[in-house]
């Protein structure tokens, strides 16, 4: 039984006037990572297409979401950048709340490290995640956590329970959902009238100038520009004012909203307005990026070659982003001896698609002296895991494949 299906019109606007952007081959689930080598694995177009009407940039296949996301390996706290955004993302929002102790949702919340923060400044919060072994490590670690997908439903189970919110957050999830239109109306409904919502999303402009081609996976169904997603928003309601900057998956926006307009700010006039300099909604601008894309991608695979002739070459964090740079630059087990990650539930199992054994920290360290470099996968960490490298004995050369250009460190 497939557990995919392919679209013949756009998600957001319905039209059929789709065009194919980018076609980075049958790949499996970023996610999909196997115990052993002998598990079969499904493989799913991966390919990008934009829509001429509302310039929404989508992929052509979507993948049953509870195969995606009811057993999830991705933790939030497992990043220290993560965990210190997280403290300014909690005080640049309530600085714009208009009420002192907000009831906060957070949507996809994961392990609730985001919502810790708003509850150490007593708020009242409430995570919603689908992925049941996640949820309850939030909820045992003292966040309340539904295990349950949020959409329309959901957001009215949560009222008739907690009341309306006055504060509903998504972090890196509205590009990820095949009901995105029911999110948006759960959101819109569950917001008090005052209310104020927040979405992160990993930003186009970024995505085409720094080339990150490995955000591509089949978890993201979406790639939004602030036109696009101000569109998706005012269908149901929502007036987009304001944004700040985000330093998560390399570069992403933080929009704020509300159910009434607003005027809008600085920031959000001038980015709207460089967008369109830019012209990133635009087709011709994304098949430029697609030709980047594949020259980058050659280039990495002939700078990996060179190291492999010298010895081993270890890769570094096995990412939902990294299966899908391994996979389009074809680079595999051959290439590659293993990939060290210090998530516990990615440890002993294999890069899909390209079966590269996923490994700890620790045993990552024993393998440091007879090793020629480390592929920096996890690049969008950058200072982080270099600083941790080296502290750690690590002396060699790192390659950082992105953004843009391929640097030697």
């Amino acid at each position: 039984m497939e557990i995919f299906e392919l679209i013949n019109e756009c998600r957001i606007c319905g039209s059929k006037k789709i065009a194919k952007v980018m076609d980075l081959g049958d790949q499996p689930p970023a996610n999909s990572l196997r115990e052993t080598l002998s598990e079969n694995l499904p493989s799913v177009p991966l390919q990008l297409v934009h829509c001429a009407d509302c310039c929404t940039v989508q992929l052509s296949a979507t993948v049953d979401p509870s195969y995606l996301f009811s057993h999830y390996v991705w933790v939030t706290g497992t990043s220290k950048t993560a965990h210190e955004y997280s403290k300014f993302f909690c005080s640049n929002v309530l600085l714009r709340s208009n009420v002192e102790k907000p009831f906060v949702v957070e949507i996809a919340s994961n392990d609730g490290t985001f919502l810790k923060d708003f509850a150490k400044n007593g708020c009242k919060v409430l995570g919603v995640d689908p992925a049941k072994n996640i949820a309850k490590m939030a909820t045992d670690a003292g966040v309340p956590t539904m295990a349950d997908f949020f959409n329309s439903d959901t957001a009215k189970k949560i009222e008739d329970k907690e009341g309306k919110a006055d504060i509903v957050f998504a972090r890196n999830v509205i590009p990820h959902v095949k009901e995105v239109h029911s999110i948006i109306l759960g959101i819109a409904n569950l917001l008090q009238e005052n209310g104020m919502g927040v979405i992160e999303f990993h930003y186009s402009q970024i995505i085409l100038d720094e080339l990150h081609y490995d955000s591509v996976y089949h978890e993201h169904l979406f790639f939004y520009s602030l036109q696009s997603m101000l569109f998706l928003l005012k269908k149901y309601g929502l007036h987009v004012y304001d944004l700040t900057r985000s330093p998560i998956s390399g570069g992403s926006l933080v929009i704020y909203f509300s159910k009434h307009p607003k005027e809008i700010s600085p920031a959000l006039a001038e980015a709207l307005a460089t967008e369109e300099k830019n012209k990133i909604n635009e087709l011709q601008t994304w098949l430029n990026f697609a030709d980047a894309c594949s020259i980058h991608a050659k280039k990495l695979k002939e700078t990996v070659q060179e190291y492999k002739a010298k010895g081993a070459v270890l890769g570094y964090g096995a990412s939902a982003r990294s299966s899908t740079m391994l996979n389009y630059a074809l680079l595999d087990s051959n290439n590659i001896d293993c990939v060290i990650d210090k998530n516990p539930l990615k440890q002993g199992r294999y890069t899909p698609g390209t079966n590269i054994p996923i490994i700890s920290f620790e045993e990552g360290k024993e393998r440091f002296q007879n090793c020629s470099c480390i592929l920096l996968l996890a690049w969008n960490f950058e200072k982080e895991v270099i600083a941790d490298l080296r502290e750690n004995g690590f002396t060699g050369p790192i390659i950082v494949p992105l953004p843009n250009e391929i640097r030697i460190k």
